[in-house]
């Protein structure tokens, strides 16, 4: 009886301490063997060599992933994304987590463990994407709202509002789901136009006859500081000139003769000849020759200013 006390004391001691052992382990990055915590390998490597306090560790393969602390000689396979199935290009996968296959743009998974990929819906024209379809669902669409329109099909279609006609402009046909308004000018802009298009026609006109008339009035002072002879001068310079060149010139030989013969009396004086008359009319001949010309060169003047 003795001794079959003592054998139950010590299978519960044993039991106490395996139990004590277990529980001193850590459960993500330890197990127990043999009343020993050992080491498990990190993530993204598989255990080549099992040793409770020194495992030897490996890095996993291309294309396979360890997510956890193991102590499995071998890491898990990644997932094949097929093209052909409407999934996007592989970038590098990770050796320390699972990579997930995403389908296409436009593409979302026709099932919870997205085998193959599918197209969106597409919302026809008068309609919208009420839910944009992604990687894991499709896309929903509703009607446009009134004073909407949609003329494209899409699966992000989204709906625009009617154009309001602009002033001078009112609606010729009202909108509908899948076109917009068509807006055309009214009879008072029509009007507004044509104004504003005479206005500027006149104003172009009166601005081309002023600088006409400028013109004009540029030459006309030239001219008046340039006055040209009229007709009657012109046909008295002509005479003047045709009797200068028919009056002949004395000869100083004959006057000197006339001096030696006249000149003289029968005592040997010499005879001096009165001239004072004959200055005296020839210089009132020329002044009243100078008035003559002077009135005719006022009259020209005066007709001249006239013309202008």
């Amino acid at each position: 009886m003795y001794f079959k006390f003592i054998a139950l004391l010590i299978l519960i001691g044993s039991f106490m301490g395996m139990t004590v052992a277990q529980a001193s382990c850590d459960p993500e990055t330890q197990y127990e063997k043999d009343g020993q915590c050992c080491l498990m390998c990190k993530p993204g490597t598989s255990m080549s060599t099992e040793d409770c306090k020194n495992p030897q560790c490996q890095p996993c393969l291309d294309n396979h992933y360890q997510d956890k602390y193991t102590t499995k000689n071998k890491c898990l396979q990644q997932p094949y994304c097929d093209r052909n199935k409407n999934f996007e290009a592989q970038v590098p996968k990770s050796k320390t987590e699972r990579s997930i296959c995403k389908c296409k743009v436009g593409f979302h998974c026709s099932s919870e463990e997205c085998i193959t990929c599918v197209e969106h819906t597409v919302c026809q024209p008068g309609y919208r994407a009420k839910v944009i379809g992604n990687n894991s669902q499709d896309t929903e669409c509703e009607q446009c709202p009134d004073g909407t329109f949609n003329n494209n099909a899409s699966w992000y279609a989204q709906c625009h509002k009617w154009t309001e006609c602009e002033k001078g402009y009112q609606v010729e046909e009202k909108g509908t789901h899948t076109t917009d308004n068509t807006c055309a000018g009214t009879q008072r802009g029509h009007i507004i136009v044509i104004s504003i298009l005479s206005a500027v026609f006149m104003v172009t006109v009166v601005i081309l006859v002023l600088v006409y008339r400028a013109g004009c009035i540029k030459q006309r002072t030239k001219n008046y500081y340039e006055p040209q002879m009229c007709e009657e001068d012109i046909t008295a310079h002509k005479e003047t000139t045709y009797n200068n060149q028919m009056t002949p010139e004395e000869n100083e030989d004959e006057l000197s003769h006339e001096l030696s013969s006249e000149g003289f009396t029968d005592k040997g004086n010499q005879v001096m000849q009165e001239r004072g008359k004959e200055e005296i009319v020839s210089r009132q001949e020329s002044q009243l020759e100078s008035q003559f010309e002077s009135q005719e060169d006022s009259q020209s003047m005066d007709q001249f200013y006239k013309q202008v």
